[in-house]
């Protein structure tokens, strides 16, 4: 669409625009609670002995970066290290507000993308786009908040900041915080260059949009099924014990396993 919508009715300016919750006594899930469900991603924080692991940003409608300064011990800053797991505005909204920053070569050019279209105000996107979500299940309302950051903020104008890698990774790169080592794992499909992470101290894949316990989205132009069938062929025989998904809570191998046992018999053949 070329025209913007009328206005939504005002929304209420939100006290705090993230949300997190301590999963272990070193690993931190971040969300931004006033997102609709279909772009309230996981942002997974990390703490090391000598740097801190961010993995994926929200939507940049918050500044991130500040909010995990007040998460700082001894208020000293600490060196941020921030991978994107693909490059979907609820994952690479945030990007720019870091350094150094993570991403798969195959995600650049969808990066370069990211302040395409309107990306909060489903009134605006394609038909086709809509379409495409809906065979994946989902149907979103006009406008993707329920709230705003701060007085004054349109969703329907809202563009996320674009930013480039400041370091291109893929499976079998490592990012290392001193005590804590993570392996970085292709697990393409959702687009091209979607990957995961390994905490081998914990057992723990932080998954992105590869995997999660709800409806997974293959059906967008960047998407490709069958590539999503080996990616799923791997997390079938994966060797962890809890996945750090891209959206909802935590689960076990167990789930895992089914998940990605249903999605083959249902895509395959």
């Amino acid at each position: 669409m070329d025209t913007i919508p009328d206005a939504p009715p005002s929304l209420p300016v939100a006290p705090d625009w993230f949300s997190l919750t301590w999963v272990t006594g070193r690993t931190a899930v971040i969300t931004e609670p006033h997102m609709d469900d279909l772009l309230r991603a996981g942002i997974w924080f990390l703490r090391g002995r000598d740097r801190d692991l961010l993995v994926d940003t929200g939507n940049g409608v918050g500044a991130l970066a500040p909010y995990l300064a007040r998460l700082a011990r001894g208020g000293r800053r600490r060196e941020v290290v921030c991978v994107c797991t693909h490059a979907h505005i609820d994952h690479i909204g945030g990007f720019h507000e870091f350094e150094p920053r993570l991403l798969h070569p195959d995600e650049q050019d969808l990066a370069s993308r990211v302040r395409d279209g309107a990306p909060l105000a489903p009134a605006m996107w394609s038909p086709p786009l809509l379409a495409r979500l809906a065979e994946s299940g989902f149907v979103p309302p006009p406008v993707l908040v329920d709230a705003v950051p701060f007085p004054g903020f349109d969703p329907y104008t809202f563009r996320p900041e674009r930013a480039a890698p400041t370091h291109l990774v893929q499976g079998g790169d490592e990012v290392d915080l001193g005590d804590r080592r993570f392996s970085i794992v292709d697990l393409p499909g959702h687009t091209p260059g979607s990957i995961g992470l390994i905490d081998h101290e914990d057992r723990a894949l932080i998954s992105g949009d590869a995997v999660y316990d709800g409806g997974l989205i293959d059906t967008l132009p960047e998407s490709d099924v069958e590539t999503y069938l080996r990616t799923m062929e791997l997390l079938r025989r994966l060797d962890v014990d809890v996945v750090y998904p891209g959206h909802g809570w935590p689960f076990d191998r167990a789930r895992l396993r089914e998940i990605a046992e249903r999605y083959l018999r249902e895509k395959s053949g």
